[in-house]
């Protein structure tokens, strides 16, 4: 961790893999201590429970009760934090047409994608007001910027959440409180297989079809690139692509 830093306590939501999993451990061996939460408990366990930084937490962020509980019920020491990664994400059924999806799937990614965002940010931006100080960090996506055959669903929960990032942004003009939406391009997660519903060899398929994918690790390293800078700088969106697939 840089010297010049104090130790930040962050809460990221998804910890249980992938781009948050990446970014909590990131976090970690940066020396700050980590909220992991996620539906699942065991991977966070597995790749965190060893380290006293980091606190392992269930967290379903379309329960709106327990966003709401989550400030309270957070332990004695863990409830100044610092940096907000609103990261937890579904695209169940997509990537097909819109029909041979079903609204069960579809009602879940836009719980988890748009009422989860919205809904962890309304639960903690009150204390970072309080205090002063605090960074938001928001998984976007280019999904948000153009959308894609198959993508109907999942391209509108993307949209909504950068157009709440923005408005958000303009409520906190005047306020202390960075707002940051990072914005992957393709990068090879479980987030393929989860989509296909636990379908392994479609969810690979899917990444060896790019010629270029990030991996978890360049999003976390990106994230903590933009944290490091100096608090009078606000990057409000960041498009984040592989090298060999700029398009």
């Amino acid at each position: 961790m840089n010297a010049d830093l104090p130790a930040r306590t962050a809460l990221v939501t998804g910890a249980s893999s992938g781009i948050g999993m990446a970014t909590a451990r990131a976090m970690l061996d940066a020396g700050d201590r980590v909220i992991c939460t996620a539906r699942r408990t065991e991977p966070m366990g597995k790749a965190f429970g060893g380290d006293a930084n980091a606190l392992v937490l269930a967290l379903d962020v379309t329960d709106d009760a327990a966003l709401a509980a989550l400030p309270g019920s957070l332990p004695e020491g863990w409830r100044d934090i610092d940096v907000v990664f609103a990261n937890a994400g579904s695209d169940q059924g997509g990537r097909a047409h819109f029909l041979d999806g079903s609204m069960c799937d579809y009602r879940n990614t836009m719980a988890v994608n748009i009422n989860g965002v919205v809904g962890l940010v309304h639960a903690l931006l009150p204390a970072m007001l309080a205090r002063g100080s605090g960074d938001i960090v928001v998984t976007g996506s280019v999904a948000a910027l153009a959308t894609y055959a198959g993508g109907s669903i999942y391209a509108a929960s993307k949209h909504a959440v950068h157009a709440f990032c923005d408005g958000l942004r303009k409520d906190l003009a005047n306020e202390p409180v960075r707002l940051i939406e990072i914005m992957p391009g393709t990068v090879e997660t479980g987030f393929a297989t989860a989509r296909r519903h636990g379908n392994e060899a479609e969810g690979e398929a899917f990444y060896r079809a790019y010629p270029a994918v990030l991996s978890p690790e360049d999003i976390a390293q990106t994230i903590l690139s933009v944290l490091a800078l100096p608090q009078h700088i606000n990057v409000d969106s960041l498009v984040v692509r592989p090298t060999g697939d700029k398009g």
